[in-house]
């Protein structure tokens, strides 16, 4: 029994999904500020990063059985007051400690987004129709990152960062205004019956996949605003504007992956592609780093990144409703999520300690370089044709 429809789907679970993972946008674009704000070191940044990251890839499992039992609409209703929470407590920590621990429970939301809205989805959309569906809700991430990227740095100077980050609470609200009419959750609640059955092998090498692209996109996406600013001497707005450039081009790459996944491509051979475009970035900034490209492919990297492997996410959140059995999305989902989460967790830190034990960005970014060429491989063991429908 469908209680949404599609567009309204499509907006709720994008509006969860950019709450969600907002903090992550917080910590990037605030970099330079959290850290003379708060007296920190790069790594200790990069730890923020990690709560956030490591509380959800461990609650994620845990979150996606309880969404397989509790109804999609009821969880996601739930991320988005939590993710009211978290970004009203990271906009108000007085110390780092307190920040660390808005951080952490940031991870709450973050885990349970992708088991609440894939199931949202694959409860109210039939099976072959999804991949717009997907993609709309996985640009929500990349609308976000657009959105803050964009403002807060702007907004901040006006302002404050703090009354910056505040301003978008916007987005869950909206998103609960969204889900304000009643539904019916029986078809949800029944589904659960059939949750015991062990995950699919095609499901967990997507979460292998996941593990390795979650490095690689916590080193990117959590470095590359001070990269920018420390060692190109880019102003902290025009470092900024290249979140801003991930963001405006993984929108529209999130939205089409999944459809090309679904119509043509298949699952595999998408996240194959979306890997070995995202595999040039790291080298286009490792030769900046190295002083053998100018400042310049800053830009061009930003938009491989955003429309390669930034969109991984779309693809294989849909490759898990559609592989993975009936009444068991949320299982499945949880444990892509752990592999991912682990990932966001590891990255960030590590390239924070490489860049203060080498005092340079170039080698952290060839690291990076070799986990998206793995991400090729891992690939190929997924299936890469068919589409396997959850009915």
């Amino acid at each position: 029994m469908r209680s949404y429809s599609r567009p309204v789907i499509g907006a709720v679970a994008a509006a969860t999904m950019a709450i969600a993972t907002f903090p992550i946008v917080v910590l990037s674009v605030l970099a330079g500020d959290l850290i003379g704000e708060f007296e920190i070191t790069r790594a200790q940044l990069g730890l923020l990063v990690t709560a956030t990251a490591l509380v959800g890839a461990l609650v994620s499992p845990t979150l996606g059985r309880l969404t397989d039992r509790i109804g999609a609409v009821v969880a996601t209703r739930s991320v988005l007051i939590i993710g009211m929470v978290t970004l009203t407590a990271l906009a108000s920590a007085p110390t780092y400690p307190v920040l660390l621990s808005a951080a952490l429970l940031s991870g709450i939301p973050n885990g349970w987004s992708n088991p609440a809205t894939n199931t949202l989805i694959a409860d109210n959309v039939p099976a072959g129709a999804r991949g717009i569906v997907t993609g709309v809700k996985q640009s929500g991430v990349q609308v976000g990152t657009f959105l803050g990227g964009l403002l807060i740095p702007a907004l901040a100077v006006l302002w404050n960062w703090r009354v910056a980050v505040l301003g978008f609470l916007i987005i869950p609200l909206l998103g609960l205004a969204g889900m304000w009419r009643r539904h019916s959750e029986s078809s949800e609640r029944a589904s659960y019956e059939d949750g015991h059955a062990s995950i699919p092998k095609a499901v967990r090498w997507i979460a292998i996949y996941g593990f390795l692209s979650g490095l690689a996109t916590s080193a990117i996406f959590g470095f590359l605003p001070l990269f920018a600013e420390e060692d190109q001497l880019w102003s902290p707005r025009a470092a900024g504007s290249l979140v801003a450039v991930v963001g405006l081009i993984g929108v529209p790459a999130r939205i089409l992956w999944p459809r090309y996944s679904e119509r043509s491509l298949g699952h595999g051979r998408t996240l194959r592609i979306v890997a070995a475009l995202s595999a040039v970035a790291p080298v286009l900034l490792a030769m900046a780093a190295g002083g053998i490209l100018d400042s310049w492919v800053l830009v061009p990297a930003a938009v491989l990144f955003g429309a390669g492997v930034i969109a991984w996410n779309a693809v294989g959140m849909l490759a898990v409703m559609d592989l993975s059995p009936r009444g068991m999305i949320g299982k499945g989902t949880g444990t892509v999520l752990l592999g991912f989460l682990l990932g966001l967790a590891g990255g960030a830190p590590l390239m924070g300690l490489s860049v203060d034990f080498y005092g340079s960005y170039q080698k952290g970014w060839l690291a990076t370089t070799v986990l998206l060429i793995a991400c090729v491989l891992i690939a190929g063991k997924i299936p890469a044709g068919a589409t396997v429908s959850n009915s």
